[in-house]
């Protein structure tokens, strides 16, 4: 909390939280499903060059979504809104573990479209950023791996890059590419067929 309040002392130009926060809550009422082609960089304290990252992800308001990246590994990662399935393909392993304990950006950036805002997140500041509004939020539930949430919103309130950093400083940019809103899922894209060679063990397992 300190760290988060020294943040927005030293941030200009600072506004006081508006409505913004709850005009986008509204907004993605609207939204019963996502599907959003991304690109992710990651960038760590000790490394300076950037992590890259590309693939698409599906959700839907139930909670339900699907990952794939497709650069620079084929992974895949399926859920039913409760436990995540996550499957490598090169290494022929999948891990079962749950939403909660799964702390991966994307994920984070998923419940913008599959929880209400104001479920997962609070405001603690906004700010204008070359035409762009800009979004901070801190999860709700206290979580020691991250830090601060940007959202950066345009004009129309579409969500366009969310940023997040973790306590030990790693940055982690989610940029949204292509966006279509409210398609009709197929019967099986939040489910996935391991096949019999994969490797299946529940995170925490050795």
């Amino acid at each position: 909390m300190r760290s988060i309040i020294l943040l927005l002392i030293f941030l200009t130009p600072l506004i006081a939280v508006s409505s913004t926060f709850k005009e986008l809550e509204k907004k993605l009422k609207d939204v019963k499903s996502v599907r959003v082609v991304f690109v992710q960089k990651t960038r760590y304290s000790w490394y300076p060059k950037p992590e890259l990252s590309k693939g698409v992800f599906y959700a839907t308001r139930d909670g339900k979504f699907r990952i794939e990246y497709t650069y620079p590994d084929k992974v895949v990662m399926v859920s039913n809104g409760k436990e995540i399935i996550i499957l490598n393909e090169e290494d022929r392993e999948a891990i079962i573990d749950s939403v909660e304990n799964n702390t991966s950006p994307v994920i984070e950036s998923l419940f913008f479209f599959s929880k209400p805002l104001g479920e997962v997140f609070e405001p603690v500041g906004e700010l204008d950023k070359e035409g762009l509004k800009v979004l901070i939020l801190k999860p709700k539930k206290r979580d020691e791996n991250i830090k601060e949430v940007y959202v950066e919103l345009d004009r129309n309130l579409d969500v366009r890059r969310i940023r997040v950093v973790d306590t030990e400083g790693t940055q982690t940019t989610i940029e949204f590419i292509d966006i279509r809103k409210n398609f009709k899922p197929s019967s099986g894209l939040f489910r996935i067929e391991l096949p019999p060679d994969v490797k299946v063990r529940r995170a925490g397992e050795l």
